[in-house]
């Protein structure tokens, strides 16, 4: 069974703007890795894809837009794309043959006529845009989600780096009181040193006068003493000459001064 890769839908194409690709044994849409050239076909308004081996209908498919007949009979499909509820002008659908799931089964019916495929056409077009609404809302979940999920991220990275920055700003506190602690250690222990040297210096000068004092002292105490010892002296040699001079015997000055 080929997959008619290389099948022209020009040859298959009428003027009218039907398009017939029954029985070719397709086991996918014609083009289906470049749908581009098939979804240009927004002209035509019949396709018969019936007697095939498909098993499912492009994404994209729903951008035939001017479709009004659509065939699968005899397929492999079970399930169609979101952009099904994009064919608003379909009028006839024909499912019949089908692995169809079951709600989409429900939904087609049988299709033995023209009028049940007319109703499959209806009930088809308003089931897939059902399963389009819900998906998209379901999608509309999910972004809403992900997007609480990114602001949640979001602000958990700012308030991260909110930290980051608190910490930072802690820490270059910490380091300027360290460095002014370190700085007012280094005055105090210059003013400490400098303190012990006046001090030093004062003890040293305050020895000095003290010497200079005691040494004073000395000389004044050595003056007096020399003074006090002279004055005694002189009393002496003065209280000795007086008893001397009361004395019967005379004497001079002299004969006194040899005889003491």
């Amino acid at each position: 069974m080929s997959s008619k890769s290389n099948l022209k839908l020009k040859d298959y194409l009428s003027e009218d703007g039907k398009l017939d690709l029954s029985i070719l044994n397709l086991k996918a849409v014609p083009n289906i890795n470049d749908i581009d050239d098939f979804s240009k076909l927004e002209g035509i308004h019949t396709l018969d894809l019936s007697k095939n081996h498909l098993t499912k209908l492009p994404e994209n498919f729903g951008q035939l837009k001017s479709l009004k007949q659509l065939d699968l009979f005899d397929n492999q499909i079970t399930n169609l794309p979101l952009s099904f509820s994009e064919l608003t002008k379909l009028e006839y659908l024909d499912l019949k043959n089908n692995p169809l799931d079951d709600d989409l089964q429900a939904q087609a019916g049988k299709c033995l006529n023209k009028k049940e495929c007319r109703l499959c056409a209806g009930k088809v077009l308003q089931y897939a845009g059902a399963l389009k609404a819900e998906y998209e809302k379901e999608e509309a979940i999910k972004l809403k989600k992900k997007q609480a999920n990114d602001r949640a991220k979001a602000r958990k990275r700012e308030k991260q780096v909110e930290q980051e920055r608190e910490e930072k700003r802690l820490k270059r506190m910490e380091n300027a009181q360290k460095r002014l602690l370190e700085k007012e250690n280094q005055q105090k222990e210059k003013s400490e040193n400098k303190n012990e040297n006046n001090e030093s210096k004062q003890n040293s000068a305050t020895k000095s006068n003290n010497e200079d004092e005691e040494d004073e002292e000395g000389f004044v105490s050595q003056a007096i003493d020399g003074i006090l010892n002279g004055l005694l002296f002189s009393l002496l040699i003065a209280f000795i000459w007086e008893l001397y001079r009361n004395r019967q015997q005379s004497m001079n000055f002299r004969d006194f001064y040899k005889h003491i």
